[in-house]
């Protein structure tokens, strides 16, 4: 009866972080899309279209996110196991096909996006969560040996390689670097031996320098972080309107609906800059809002994983630091304390890629914090027993 009151009460633990983890990923949707409406509407009138065109587009979008959340709550993680090798594969061929003529969509002069015919899909986006499932997969595989051996992580690692490379190709350094730190997170989370990390860095840290040299765009983007006034008019010119916006929104802001530097001075704001919109007009209280909303979804996670390992750990954690990496490097280049990127705030920026990318992640966090009926039974005498459905 012990064991059994026990379990009952694990379980009662575990569902209540599972439903403050959904609601803190339900008031996180409904604030970015409300802020992005607001945001947007000054560039939509800009562009000589109605004050809504963003938001009815984002709304169409949810819809295909709410299924893909609900399908990644449900599916099944050991099919998704057993086929992680072949959405590996399709994935990194996707990434391929943005250079292929006629298929492949080119912006600002890059070629990250296909012509879908009704949206341009960005693959390096679905890339991100798949990679993140490949890894756990892998390494919990491997866990007797990575930790002794850094040569048992060649090849995933080398597979992370192949498609962070082919996203720089796609001239988009920002998406390349993040999805290859938030990767990996996942190796260090799985106790991977400490060679593997030198080595990695090794190559990593010189490579970074030669991404970032190889492109004058780049560079000046660095040397604008680096000297504020430099070329404010130009290259500076979305960071520092963002910062005056931000400044401007004081402790309470000016009203939802009510901001004005959206209405000419932010480019792309229903973007890359919508959370400098969303402060303008909500202020020092709507910033805590957002992240006493983000903080308790994080917390959510790990405490609902508390005393498990294996798959479903490594998967979770993996893209909790995943979103958590977009949420922080967004509101650090729109405050000014990173270099500009164009990496998406996740609830919050406009986009189908984006947003279908956070609702897989999203959806799969849920899938592995579920309570499946088994949790780690203290036995008297100090040995531990458990049980699972072999997803860890």
């Amino acid at each position: 009866m012990k064991i059994l009151d026990h379990i009952s009460a694990e379980s009662r633990i575990t569902s209540r972080y599972e439903a403050g983890y959904a609601g803190s990923f339900l008031a996180l949707t409904l604030l970015g899309f409300v802020a992005m409406w607001s945001s947007s509407s000054g560039y939509a009138i800009r562009i000589d279209q109605k004050a809504s065109y963003f938001a009815v587009k984002q709304a169409l979008f949810m819809i295909g996110a709410i299924a893909a959340f609900v399908v990644a709550s449900r599916i099944s993680l050991d099919w998704l196991r057993r086929n992680i090798g072949l959405f590996t594969l399709v994935s990194l061929v996707s990434l391929f096909l943005p250079f292929v003529p006629k298929l492949g969509v080119e912006i600002n002069g890059g070629r990250r996006w296909i012509d879908l015919g009704f949206m341009n899909f960005q693959p390096s986006e679905l890339w991100k969560p798949i990679s993140i499932i490949y890894a756990a997969h892998i390494l919990e595989k491997k866990s007797n040996e990575i930790g002794n051996s850094a040569v048992e992580a060649i090849f995933p690692f080398f597979v992370v390689v192949v498609g962070t490379v082919t996203i720089f190709l796609q001239d988009d350094f920002s998406t390349c670097a993040l999805s290859f730190v938030a990767v990996m997170s996942v190796f260090w989370l799985a106790g991977t031996h400490w060679m593997f990390f030198a080595g990695a860095i090794l190559l990593a840290v010189p490579a970074g320098f030669l991404m970032i040299a190889s492109s004058q765009y780049r560079l000046t983007r660095v040397l604008g972080f680096i000297i504020p006034d430099y070329d404010p008019h130009g290259m500076n010119y979305q960071v520092q309107n963002s910062i005056s916006a931000i400044m401007s929104g004081g402790l309470w802001g000016k009203g939802l609906g009510l901001g004005t530097r959206k209405l000419t001075s932010i480019p792309e704001i229903q973007s890359d800059f919508v959370f400098a919109g969303f402060v303008e007009e909500m202020g020092l209280i709507g910033v805590v809002a957002v992240f006493a909303c983000w903080v308790y979804l994080a917390y959510s996670v790990v405490k609902a994983l508390r005393g498990r390992e294996g798959f479903r750990y490594l998967l979770a954690m993996g893209l909790l630091s995943l979103l958590s990496l977009q949420f922080l490097v967004n509101l650090g280049v729109a405050s000014g304390f990173l270099p500009a990127t164009g990496i998406a705030l996740p609830f919050f920026s406009a986009g189908g890629s984006s947003l279908l990318s956070t609702a897989l992640a999203g959806g799969l966090i849920m899938n592995a914090i579920r309570n499946d009926g088994f949790s780690a039974v203290p036995v008297e005498g100090g040995a531990d027993a458990s049980g699972g459905n072999g997803n860890g």
